[in-house]
């Protein structure tokens, strides 16, 4: 995680602190009631496949494969949509960790809350509070 936070310019806490909130794990698919999934260790959505696919040149089958079984691709997957989303957020870490889960306002919100509760129990008050501080980029 350390590995690919640096290569995306991301604070090296975020992407523990998101993967503790999703609580994926290698070979895990969570089915979602809008007809997409979560995969594996970081539960990275279905939508991300295609943009994946071509960002990686892998036919999306193999990208789906890879996400759901090969825990190092999927986290360096989920690293490179945290950087999306911090650019679309201008740098706001705040709120791209909201956007990891949802553009949505409100689900958005009560994720970013549940990912700050979890920097704090990881990494210690302070520290959670800097996790989220720190995303300026």
């Amino acid at each position: 995680m350390l590995t690919v936070a640096t290569f995306y310019h991301l604070p090296p806490r975020v992407l523990p602190s998101i993967q503790a909130v999703e609580g994926g794990q290698v070979g895990l698919v969570h089915p979602n009631t809008n007809g997409t999934a979560d995969l594996g260790v970081m539960q990275v959505n279905t939508i991300w496949i295609q943009p994946l696919a071509q960002f990686t040149g892998m036919r999306p089958e193999a990208v789906e494969i890879r996400l759901i079984d090969d825990p190092c691709f999927n986290i360096a997957a989920a690293a490179a949509i945290m950087r999306v989303y911090l650019n679309e957020a201008h740098g706001n870490l705040n709120l791209a960790v909201a956007y990891y889960h949802s553009h949505t306002p409100g689900l958005g919100e009560d994720y970013l809350l549940r990912v700050m509760r979890s920097a704090r129990s990881l990494f210690g008050t302070r520290r959670g509070r800097h996790m989220a501080a720190s995303g300026r980029s």
